[in-house]
């Protein structure tokens, strides 16, 4: 896995391109780079007007599959999208009451969100991430956390910040639920 990491951040360099932002073929070429563009299999219904995850999403992954929770490298072949912008990834761990779900979505962000629409997040103009946590009003024992990555570089969305930190995640809801 360590060799994977730093191949990505190598891969993070630009080195331009000519390729119009119309194009569906991959290639290993432009100036952001190749995402992944998939979405765990619990996203798959409704996926355009479902209320959970980031709004204004304007067209499907390429892909789903649950292997984009942990392991997208799998799905490489048939979840690769070239992106002239920045890759995506958003990630959403809902603890209910000690029961936890994932949900995570890649792309790059300008072809998977209306960017027309004023209320889409701007992209950033740099690699930039986001991480809250909320409690839900409806369950008194949940609470959700979510993570969202702008990036440039290849594959540069492949991050599994939440699930390498679940652990201290899980620990930091417990104490807290002790605490309170």
């Amino acid at each position: 896995m360590e060799v994977f990491f730093i191949l990505t951040s190598m891969a993070a360099i630009k080195l331009g391109s000519s390729k119009s932002r119309s194009e569906e073929k991959i290639q290993f070429n432009s100036a952001s780079g190749n995402c992944y563009s998939c979405a765990t299999t619990n996203m798959r219904s409704n996926f355009i007007t479902k209320q959970r995850g980031p709004p204004n999403r304007k067209r499907e992954p390429l892909t789903f599959d649950d292997n984009c929770n942990v392991d997208p490298w799998i799905i490489k072949q048939r979840s690769t999208i070239a992106c002239e912008t920045k890759c995506f990834k958003w990630q959403q761990l809902l603890n209910n009451s000690g029961s936890f779900s994932v949900m995570t979505l890649r792309s790059c962000y300008d072809r998977m969100f209306d960017m027309t629409n004023s209320s889409t997040l701007p992209l950033p103009d740099h690699n930039f991430c986001t991480a809250q946590e909320a409690k839900l009003t409806c369950l008194s024992d949940a609470s959700v956390i979510e993570h969202s990555c702008w990036c440039e570089g290849d594959f540069c969305n492949t991050s599994r910040s939440i699930l390498y930190s679940k652990l201290a995640i899980i620990s930091i809801t417990i104490s807290l639920l002790f605490y309170f």
